[in-house]
């Protein structure tokens, strides 16, 4: 139960709007449906989730961004003409994590287009593995006739992202669900520390502490109770890549983070981020 709970989290991370919370005592809720002016209501369900678990959501570091007045970098998103090329379902579910993300920044920065972009890619992967719910041709029309609306792009992005994460979570494919949600952390994490070099962005990162360790005891309950073994293989790789930031993170005393600490926790993520994108690396 505590395994689903942590699913439930990592799906709200990314999300922008139109979700529920988990109950208090665990169990699992479904998420219902939202009308596309429902954005205030998903706010304050998302400030929940935040207090439930004190840990930011990936989401607002890109509120930062847009709060900072950083400039939305469209070089710094996923080349969409790659799309086709990730063969490998490991690889596939990590991409759809890190469109989720795009979709995330992108929504947040008014980019209507880029978000049908990144959309209609994180719909064919989804095809690809076998995902019949939230990213379908239902929600890319309901995209398509919403196009103009960047706050109704957004409510439709985060329902059809925990619809799909529900719909992994309640039929069996968990063991494709971490992927997902370590791609969507992985490209957060990258579009925060590649958009800018500020000081406060370090204050930023360093919040995101908690959320790593969250990350990778997921990860380890994923393996113990899987019993794809070929899947476990990925996971053991994502989760030494993930403890060497944590390592990083171990030597930072205080939340007081060096210059020096910073470089090597950003270019960790950048590493990571560039396997995870390059379609040729498994």
């Amino acid at each position: 139960m505590i395994m689903k709970r942590t699913i439930i989290f990592f799906c709200a991370a990314l999300l922008l709007a139109g979700l529920e919370g988990c109950s208090g005592d665990g169990k699992k809720n479904r998420v219902k449906s939202v009308s596309d002016s429902d954005s205030q209501v998903a706010s304050d369900v998302t400030n929940v989730v935040y207090t439930k678990y004190g840990i930011p959501l990936p989401v607002d570091l890109f509120k930062y961004l847009v709060n900072e007045d950083i400039t939305y970098n469209n070089d710094l998103l996923i080349p969409l003409e790659n799309m086709d090329r990730y063969t490998k379902e490991t690889k596939q579910a990590m991409v759809l994590g890190a469109y989720s993300a795009d979709i995330a920044y992108c929504s947040l920065y008014k980019r209507q287009q880029e978000v049908m972009g990144y959309f209609n890619c994180a719909f064919k992967l989804a095809d690809k593995l076998d995902i019949s719910e939230g990213f379908n041709f239902r929600y890319v029309e309901r995209m398509e006739s919403n196009v103009n609306s960047a706050d109704s792009l957004s409510n439709i992005a985060g329902e059809s992202y925990w619809k799909a994460c529900n719909y992994l979570n309640d039929n069996e494919k968990n063991n494709i669900l971490p992927f997902v949600i370590y791609g969507g952390w992985v490209e957060s994490q990258y579009l925060t520390v590649a958009s800018n070099d500020l000081k406060s962005t370090r204050e930023q990162i360093m919040n995101q502490r908690e959320g790593l360790l969250s990350l990778i005891n997921y990860l380890y309950e994923v393996m113990i109770e899987s019993s794809a073994f070929y899947y476990n293989y990925d996971i053991k790789h994502i989760i030494m890549d993930l403890n060497n930031i944590k390592k990083v993170y171990d030597k930072v005393a205080d939340n007081n983070i060096d210059a020096q600490s910073y470089n090597d926790i950003c270019n960790k993520i950048k590493t990571m981020r560039t396997e995870l994108i390059d379609p040729n690396k498994n």
